[in-house]
């Protein structure tokens, strides 16, 4: 700033000062408060000139000037509230009122009432922090949904009293409906594929296995059609492996157990898919590939009966665990996750909604005639979060078809209580056996061995499929 212009508004500033003097009768109490306003305008203009050092095209403008003008009228009506005698000050108000600028008038009177306002706003702010709070909190629980079974099953199911499953909950309706046209692939890069869906798969671990070859069993037990080679649903696993808290402290040693996890799922083929804790999707073996993920296991769904679902059905595992007296829990990442894989593999396969299910709902034991021999999901799979029906209210074809049951020792691993499509699937069975003149024991025992001679048609048809693409 040139010195014609700082002489300019020293007088200027003088001019100002001098006005409100005038309230003070005794000539030394006018003259100290010309001195100390006017020296705490210079050390206040020093102050700014110096914040604007880097940007001296400022001091140039109006914008520059009325700064100035604004803090100078705060100090003069700061000094006079602070030096003149209550009485005084009405006069002073008055005169504030038709002679300073409106700025500053707002400036003074926010300076007066100041303790209030410090208060106020610090009211506002706090009631500002509890409403994100209080949002953040409301929109957990939407992205959260507290889903447990209950049921009864027969005469041997007791009631459920054992404490509800807690999830980070994801409400099915706040998220996009699933439609085949809205999903395809977007980018493949360097070890992923990235989805329309926002899905993006990583590849790292990504290892081939035998290729797929099934039968799809009609209502009169005979195969419909040819083999199958392609994945027509999907089966969702727990990985039962160790697990860190779930915490900021323990980032790197959760990441360390899930390439731990990765390395022996694809070492032993386990999974098609695996969704880690923090919400990453990997492939391990490819769609086209069976994976070993779900051994003997019986389900149902509009095209068929099918058995021996590693053949049929993809394999898609979430990085956590159940153990005795712990329910199973996912993070809100493998929730959205899991919602995003599925509805990818459902567009890229056509899968259908009734052929998602969990592997706890289509494990079986042929040996000891037993569903539920893995019990993972056998409750408390969120369905509705990741877009689907519950298939726990679906009577499992391994007792309506073949007469599989349960023990007292499964009602107690699994927390007293079965899900409820058992009872429905019991009472078919039962009904069957009734119309063939059969006892339910008979009929049981001859089912079984039909599961065991599809079983072991499937085994053929998976040699005779490897056999084909070793050829090709």
């Amino acid at each position: 700033m040139n010195q014609s212009l700082s002489i300019d508004n020293t007088l200027h500033s003088s001019r100002i000062v001098g006005r409100y003097a005038k309230f003070f009768d005794r000539p030394e109490a006018r003259l100290r408060f010309l001195n100390k306003t006017l020296s705490q305008e210079t050390a206040t203009r020093a102050r700014l000139d110096a914040a604007l050092t880097n940007f001296e095209y400022v001091k140039k403008t109006r914008l520059y000037e009325q700064l100035l003008k604004l803090w100078l009228y705060q100090l003069v009506f700061r000094e006079l509230y602070q030096q003149l005698p209550p009485g005084k000050r009405r006069v002073q108000l008055i005169d504030l009122r038709t002679r300073a600028p409106l700025s500053a008038r707002v400036f003074f009177t926010c300076y007066q009432f100041r303790y209030p306002l410090y208060v106020l706003s610090a009211a506002v702010l706090m009631a500002a922090l509890f409403g994100v709070y209080t949002g953040v909190g409301w929109s957990a629980r939407r992205v959260s949904t507290l889903l447990a079974q209950r049921g009864t099953s027969g005469k041997a199911v007791a009631a459920d009293s054992a404490p509800n499953p807690v999830y980070a909950q994801v409400a099915a309706s706040s998220l996009p409906d699933y439609r085949p046209e809205k999903v395809w692939l977007v980018e493949e890069g360097d070890g992923y594929e990235r989805f329309s869906n926002g899905a993006r798969i990583l590849r790292e671990y990504e290892t081939a296995n035998h290729p797929r070859g099934y039968h799809v069993y009609g209502p009169n037990g005979a195969p419909t059609g040819g083999t199958g080679r392609q994945p027509v649903g999907i089966v969702y696993h727990t990985s039962e492996s160790d697990l860190m808290p779930f915490n900021a402290d323990n980032s790197e040693s959760i990441e360390a157990h899930t390439r731990g996890l990765l390395e022996y799922v694809k070492k032993n083929s386990s999974y098609n898919y695996v969704i880690d804790r923090f919400g990453q999707i990997y492939r391990v073996v490819r769609d086209e590939d069976a994976a070993n993920h779900a051994g003997n296991s019986v389900w149902a769904g509009a095209q068929g009966l099918f058995v021996g679902l590693n053949e049929s059905f993809l394999g898609v595992c979430f990085e956590t665990k159940t153990a005795a007296g712990v329910e199973e829990r996912l993070t809100e990442a493998q929730l959205v996750s899991g919602r995003l894989l599925t509805q990818v593999l459902r567009s890229r396969h056509q899968i259908e909604d009734a052929n998602c299910v969990t592997h706890g709902l289509v494990s079986v034991n042929p040996t000891s005639m037993l569903i539920c021999f893995h019990h993972d999901w056998a409750r408390g799979f969120p369905f509705e979060a990741l877009g689907l029906s519950d298939k726990y209210a679906v009577p499992p074809a391994s007792v309506t078809e073949f007469g599989f049951t349960y023990d007292e020792e499964l009602l107690s691993k699994l927390g007293g209580s079965l899900w409820p499509g058992v009872a429905a699937a019991e009472k078919a069975f039962n009904e069957r056996a009734a119309r063939e003149n059969l006892r339910p024991e008979e009929l049981r025992r001859r089912m079984r061995e039909v599961y065991r001679q599809r079983m072991d048609t499937q085994r053929g048809l998976r040699q005779e499929a490897a056999q084909a693409a070793a050829a090709d």
